[in-house]
């Protein structure tokens, strides 16, 4: 009996048995990479030796006293500063395993933690190539870890530059250390959240039974901070003259952010995508005007005492409604349809069109990318639409297992759906 042709197999899905060959990372890829890290470790050692560095004339007293590290290493910086609200304690005092638990330790641990996760990362991770939004979960985490996280402790590192630059008309830091610490924890978490609603939904999953308690949780933390500041005018200390001025900035940012989740309650969601979008425009727009005109018309000082009440409270009078109405947008948003989302993923490999039959007969597909790719851009001239053969050579060869023929077989249903309304013309 004779068996598969050969760049034709008939099995589908991840238990395929028609892998293409690669290279193992150990002991090919990983020697290769070892020998490489070893000769730039010994560029460097002899760089050192016989290269001194010029250190130049000494430090100028008029310069800052605040020393900063290169950019790339402020997150670090910034996570040894934090590690002091963690618990200190020493382990095996007067023994030769005494451990010290301080807060350099602490920092240290920190700092380690996006090195451990990038090195474990191609063991955890050894599945087939896949889009963001068919991993939504992993890739939201990266996104908050890897990139709202970093960026945090970043900004944590300058704490010193932000309370001595950012300061109130008395004097005081706008933004306190208590509020920069919670800066280590709410925007990371509001960034993962948000980035796994929005590439859920990217990937056509119906996302309003999360989507709605997240944005109603936002904005009740937010009209409840808010309430708050507006009940007790006399905490506001010296920001009570400015009390109009700071009730206006508080119904800007409250304002908006209720209505996105009202409608995003009560409403369809086109409706709830369409409030969200104009009450994030026109509150970023009343936003902007009213502190130009706070700044310009009105008493100059009023705008540094309305930020004085506002950025204290940046996590929750400034964050959270970006978040909630940004959220409501990306989660009502309308995907794509199912067939463009998967044909989406076709990075031009070009496997496809070397197992076509067709692609072996037809000049115009001969002269593509390939087949898939010409038919989901519509660039060709219509011919693959009806010289496939739906035979699923392509979709099993795929490295992302796209089904070819199911799209095919849809787009051809839908011109015979239209000739049917037209009585059998096709223009």
């Amino acid at each position: 009996m004779e068996g598969p042709r050969p760049g034709f197999p008939r099995q589908y899905g991840p238990d395929r048995l028609d892998h293409q060959p690669g290279i193992p990372l150990f002991p090919q890829e990983a020697t290769r990479d070892l020998v490489t890290i070893f000769l730039l470790v010994a560029m460097m050692f002899f760089l050192s030796a016989f290269v001194t560095p010029f250190l130049g004339p000494a430090r100028s007293p008029q310069l800052s006293e605040l020393i900063v590290p290169d950019w790339y290493l402020l997150f670090s910086w910034g996570l040894l500063k934090v590690a002091d609200i963690f618990p200190q304690f020493t382990i095996g005092a007067g023994t030769p395993l005494k451990t010290e638990f301080s807060a350099a330790f602490w920092g240290d641990l920190l700092s380690g933690i996006p090195v451990i996760f990038l090195l474990v990362l191609p063991f955890i991770d050894r599945g087939r190539e896949s889009r963001p939004a068919k991993a939504p979960f992993r890739s939201a985490f990266g996104i908050a870890f890897l990139i709202a996280w970093i960026f945090t402790s970043s900004l944590y590192s300058i704490r010193e530059v932000v309370a001595q630059r950012w300061t109130a008309p008395n004097g005081t830091a706008l933004i306190p250390d208590g509020t920069m610490k919670w800066f280590f924890v709410i925007p990371p978490v509001l960034v993962g959240l948000t980035s796994y609603l929005a590439l859920r939904r990217l990937a056509f999953a119906p996302m309003r039974r999360y989507l709605v308690p997240y944005v109603l949780i936002l904005t009740a933390i937010v009209v409840a901070q808010a309430g708050a500041i507006a009940a007790n005018p006399a905490a506001l200390g010296p920001a009570q003259g400015f009390f109009p001025e700071i009730l206006i900035a508080l119904a800007i940012v409250v304002v908006p952010t209720v209505l996105t989740a009202f409608f995003l309650f009560r409403a369809p969601e086109s409706t709830a995508r369409k409030v969200s979008t104009w009450a994030g425009a026109l509150g970023l727009l009343a936003f902007m005007g009213f502190y130009g005109a706070v700044a310009y018309l009105d008493r100059p000082t009023a705008l540094g005492w309305v930020l004085s009440v506002l950025w204290p409270n940046m996590n929750t009078l400034v964050l959270m409604p970006i978040f909630a109405i940004g959220t409501a947008w990306l989660g009502t948003r309308r995907p794509y349809s199912t067939y463009e989302y998967l044909l989406n993923e076709c990075y031009q490999c070009g496997k496809c069109h070397t197992v076509c039959p067709v692609t072996k007969v037809e000049d115009d597909a001969l002269g593509g990318l390939n087949l898939v790719y010409n038919t989901f851009k519509k660039q060709h001239d219509g011919v693959p639409l009806w010289t496939c053969l739906a035979c699923d050579a392509c979709s099993a060869v795929c490295p992302l297992d796209i089904q070819y023929s199911d799209y095919i077989l849809e787009e051809r249903r839908k011109v015979n759906a239209a000739m049917a309304a037209d009585g059998g013309r096709r223009e």
